[in-house]
């Protein structure tokens, strides 16, 4: 199934997709394996053809996130609309917009192969809202707020000095055992980031998945 969300930073749409992403966010093996999110506005055709073909390795489909599919590239738009004709079964996928040209035909016939959801503009949140969430162990929330604060421009190590604060917070709240695991989990998050070993967005949401499943033990 092929999902386009149309709007400009709306509670409504990142709830939406947060829902979608539940299956995979239940899973910590999965969001690193079998969950992808790109960046339309620095994507190479390779790249997104990589990532349209590859196979899932933990649960039946792949999920693949295009945030900003407003400026794919034509190139970008005929390798996807190649795929969206095969109608394949192993991956789900999911465009994320502020808005998109009207006279465009390739994003017309994309329209055609997917659930369009058009909503409305929301209130902001910031990275304190997102910690609240995860360190209460609810990390579905947590991701759809993360997505709202992505959307609104946060840098993802931004991000990370937050999620730093309130774990460290947490001390008292978890077993010894746990908040060493959570410890380990930031650390290593920051070393993929810098490293260049994980999109750096995909690198913050895994932990945030991660952190919250240690609060849930």
């Amino acid at each position: 199934m092929t999902y386009l969300f149309i709007g400009e930073n709306t509670h409504d749409k990142q709830s939406q997709i947060a829902s979608l992403k539940t299956k995979w966010a239940s899973e910590p093996d999965a969001m690193q394996f079998d969950y992808q999110a790109l960046y339309a506005h620095k994507l190479d055709p390779k790249d997104l053809k990589k990532a349209l073909l590859a196979l899932p390795a933990i649960l039946k489909e792949r999920l693949i996130m295009i945030y900003e599919a407003e400026k794919l590239d034509e190139h970008c738009k005929t390798i996807l609309l190649e795929f969206l004709s095969a109608k394949p079964t192993h991956a789900e996928l999911i465009l994320e917009c502020a808005s998109l040209p009207e006279r465009d035909s390739q994003w017309a016939q994309i329209r055609t192969f997917a659930k369009v959801h058009e909503t409305r503009k929301g209130v902001k949140e910031n990275v304190f809202d997102m910690t609240r969430k995860m360190t209460s162990g609810n990390g579905a929330e947590a991701l759809q707020i993360l997505n709202r604060l992505y959307d609104d421009g946060a840098h993802p190590l931004q991000i990370m000095g937050g999620m730093v604060w309130a774990w460290g917070n947490e001390r008292s709240r978890v077993s010894a055992e746990n908040f060493e695991k959570g410890l380990r989990e930031l650390q290593d998050a920051d070393l993929n980031i810098k490293r260049s070993r994980l999109n750096p967005e995909q690198a913050v949401e895994i932990l945030v998945v991660k952190l919250a499943s240690l609060k849930q033990r």
